[in-house]
């Protein structure tokens, strides 16, 4: 059984594919999303970054993403291009498939005079926000949502990890490894668990997993969902 820990609404494409390729799925929200109503103001003369879908869905939720149709946007993540456009944005400047690549993009010359609104999580990349100022980029955050990491398991999960019915678990963000890890040690599971074999989106997610030692640790080989559903051993699930 694999451990999916995504919120609910996150988590409907990942369950839907991978139960199509055979494998059984168990759902524990490691984390929930409160969306702000707070006014965003927008400055033609500013770019304006994207770093999830969760930015996305706040300003629709809150009727403020038309202000963005004209601005200036820098994305990251195909699936969030996509939201931004369905939502009626057209100035997407550019895509970048992770936090490092985008600053690459960012910190050369064609961008050095302009102002950037990271508009965020009250949880941030700090790696992303120190290289920002490494290279003297002109970056504000503005949190327009709120990211809550869960408190405690649920009895049943409990119950697999112990029995040993996880079989396997996905990641796909810095927080939910990191409160798993969080719980597993108050829970009294930690090292049963370091045998499952742990599916991340990305090399700053999987780091926390492999501090502690956790014995199978795949890292998918581009930071997207459909190659983390690649990166999974058959041979553990057979």
């Amino acid at each position: 059984m694999i451990l999916i820990t995504r919120p609910k609404e996150q988590s409907k494409n990942l369950e839907t594919i991978l139960g199509l390729k055979g494998y059984k799925t168990y759902l524990e929200s490691l984390y929930k999303i409160k969306y702000f109503k707070t006014k965003v103001s927008h400055n033609k003369n500013n770019y304006y970054i994207f770093p999830s879908i969760h930015s996305v869905q706040s300003l629709i939720n809150s009727k403020q993403i038309k202000k963005f149709r004209e601005a200036n946007i820098l994305v990251i993540g195909k699936k969030v291009k996509q939201a931004l456009i369905i939502a009626g944005c057209k100035k997407i400047i550019l895509t970048s498939i992770d936090s490092e690549t985008l600053i690459k993009k960012i910190k050369k010359p064609k961008f050095k005079n302009h102002n950037f609104i990271y508009l965020c999580s009250n949880i941030v990349n700090t790696d992303f926000l120190k290289k920002t100022e490494k290279y003297q980029i002109s970056l504000q955050t503005k949190v327009i949502y709120k990211t809550i990491p869960a408190i405690k398991f649920r009895n049943k999960l409990i119950n697999n990890l112990k029995l040993g019915n996880i079989s396997g678990a996905t990641f796909l963000s810095k927080l939910a490894t990191d409160t798993f890890l969080s719980l597993l040690s108050r829970y009294n599971c930690l090292s049963t668990a370091r045998e499952i074999p742990i599916y991340c989106i990305s090399k700053r997610v999987a780091a926390s997993f492999t501090q502690v030692n956790f014995k199978f640790v795949y890292i998918a080989s581009t930071p997207n969902e459909d190659a983390l559903i690649k990166s999974i051993k058959k041979k553990h699930f057979s």
